[in-house]
């Protein structure tokens, strides 16, 4: 209920979130233990309590005692578990950053694999076409060195015929 007004007022000013950080800080919690201290020493210690300028606050100081532990132990109880879902939302966060991480590490990995594949299949082309262009320049060799003219080569010697590139 405390923390829905709060929170409603962080609604309305912007403020709630401040508001609990002031609350649940370091200074208001170790000002409460003092307080509790205090009234722990006037209200319950015998000699103190018995003094004439300690002694109509007594009673007061032995109530504000339970008072300022049960405001310190929820103070304390509230800023854990403010810690504790801040760790959570932290863990949540990393690990679906992870997951972005691993998603793009998978990407990446599948696109040197397909760079590796496509090295390879070039490198295989190209020696497919080395091999292909060495066994036409035998052909072309052996071709050249037949000393009768009427085998030369000629355009019926190649299926589908040659085309003349030249008369375009």
């Amino acid at each position: 209920m405390i923390k829905q007004f709060f929170v409603s007022l962080n609604d309305k000013l912007g403020l709630g979130d401040l508001l609990w950080q002031i609350a649940a800080s370091d200074v208001v919690i170790l000002t409460l233990a003092a307080l509790v201290f205090v009234c722990v020493i006037v209200g319950h210690f015998p000699i103190i309590s018995k003094l004439p300028m300690f002694a109509p606050y007594a009673g007061v100081a032995a109530v504000l005692v339970y008072v300022f532990l049960s405001a310190q132990a929820f103070l304390v109880g509230y800023r854990f578990a403010d810690g504790r879902a801040e760790a959570n939302a932290l863990r949540e966060a990393i690990s679906v950053r992870d997951g972005v991480i691993a998603g793009q590490r998978k990407s990446l990995d599948m696109v040197f694999e397909a760079a590796e594949t496509a090295v390879k299949q070039r490198d295989e082309a190209a020696q497919r076409a080395q091999e292909a262009q060495d066994q036409i320049d035998d052909y072309e060799k052996r071709l050249k060195d037949r000393p009768n003219a009427a085998c030369l080569l000629t355009p019926d010697d190649f299926t589908g015929g040659v085309q003349d590139h030249r008369k375009r």
